[in-house]
């Protein structure tokens, strides 16, 4: 039993001390390793710092350059005929055809005869008072011969062109009042002027075209029988044609009537040259527009009435200006002007403004105004002229994080 005792004692101390070794080991090989790198880590040279890149920021400039600046003001509307007329029946009877067609779409020409009314009856009863006219002369010709011999001549005349088939002659001037009262108390003056007034009711009695122009709508027929009032037909007129513009409250003031316009459709294909001739006074509420009335020349291409059409109206000239892209304004008012490397800011006065550019003065003339929109951009900024694009590529070459301000 000692023996054995004695063994298993001899085992145990030999395993301590085992372990007691490979910790020892263990611990020199780290520290060995820590040591080591320390000492490679001293040999190795630090890397070299590289100092900060200075990014260029380039901006698109232009010289402030006054002079006048002529205005213009573009607006859309539809073209209408300047004149429409509804074609009424004056008198009572039978429709009988005209020189064309009564027909929707017909054209005509100023003096054409579109319609005529059965006028036999009447003219037969015009044609009747011309003879009983025509028996009262010859009745006082032998009167006016003794008692007013100084204007018999003038009468006998009168007599002879008298034809029942023409219109009246006007009648001789009497040369004094017993002249005058002699020729009321034989009704002269009374049968004259009522043959007068039935030519002028037998006129009625046909219808010719007031104007060039085309028939919109037509109511009745040849054949038709119309009362007094009856609507015809409708009548456009083609050669006077012209177009209604809004053109905003902001804007009027610088309309003037007269003033020539240019007209185009929206591709600027068909071009036509107008005048304005009227301008509103009501301000449309829903657009805060005012109504603006050009009249449209006839020119080489044909023009309908309804068609949607473009008009560049000249306005006033603003004196001693510049114009700019609106864009480069900022602020309502401000804009960057590039002084040696330092953007500053500057406010300018505007007397305009259009979708697109704005007129201003107020800066001092040569000076260099940005003329694009700045992003980031603030008041003393270090910037650089961009003058050409050339000149860009060169700086982005040398230094690739070169860029403009408004990227």
């Amino acid at each position: 039993m000692e023996s054995v005792y004695k063994s298993e004692l001899f085992f145990y101390r030999n395993m301590n001390k085992r372990q007691v070794i490979i910790v020892l080991v263990g611990i020199s090989i780290v520290v060995g390793s820590f040591a080591l790198s320390k000492v490679l880590g001293g040999m190795k040279e630090p890397p070299k710092k590289k100092p900060p890149v200075e990014i260029k920021k380039y901006v698109k400039t232009s010289p402030v350059e006054y002079g006048d600046v002529n205005t213009w003001i573009l607006a859309h509307g539809r073209v209408s005929t300047a004149q429409t007329l509804d074609m009424i029946a004056e008198v009572p009877g039978k429709m009988r055809k005209g020189a064309i067609p009564l027909k929707a779409g017909q054209k005509f020409r100023k003096g054409t005869l579109l319609y005529s009314i059965d006028n036999t009856e009447v003219r037969l009863n015009l044609n009747a008072q011309k003879s009983n006219f025509l028996r009262d002369i010859a009745s006082i010709l032998p009167d006016l011969k003794i008692d007013y011999a100084d204007n018999f001549d003038n009468w006998a005349s009168y007599f002879e062109e008298i034809d029942i088939e023409k219109s009246l002659p006007e009648l001789p001037k009497h040369k004094s009042n017993k002249e005058k009262t002699f020729l009321a108390t034989k009704n002269i003056f009374s049968s004259y002027y009522s043959i007068k007034s039935a030519e002028a009711n037998l006129r009625k009695y046909q219808y010719y075209a007031p104007f060039n122009g085309s028939i919109t709508v037509v109511n009745f027929q040849s054949g038709s029988y119309v009362n007094p009032g009856a609507k015809i037909a409708n009548l456009v007129q083609s050669n006077n044609m012209e177009i209604k513009v809004d053109v905003a409250l902001k804007d009027i003031n610088w309309v003037q009537n007269g003033a020539p316009v240019s007209i185009t459709t929206d591709n600027k294909v068909d071009s036509w040259q107008g005048k304005v001739i009227r301008i509103g006074e009501v301000v449309n509420q829903q657009t805060q527009s005012i109504d603006v009335y050009v009249a449209i020349e006839q020119g080489d291409y044909p023009l309908y009435d309804g068609i949607y059409l473009q008009a560049k109206i000249p306005g006033l000239q603003v004196k001693q200006a510049m114009v700019i892209p609106r864009n480069a304004i900022f602020n309502g008012n401000e804009v960057f002007v590039l002084e040696d490397t330092l953007l500053k800011v500057k406010e300018i006065n505007i007397h305009k403004l259009s979708p697109e550019n704005a007129i201003f003065s107020g800066l001092n003339a040569g000076e260099n105004l940005v003329v694009e929109p700045l992003i980031n951009a603030h008041n003393n900024m270090k910037a650089f002229k961009l003058e050409e694009k050339s000149d860009f590529d060169i700086e982005a070459e040398e230094d690739p994080k070169s860029t403009l301000v408004n990227n």
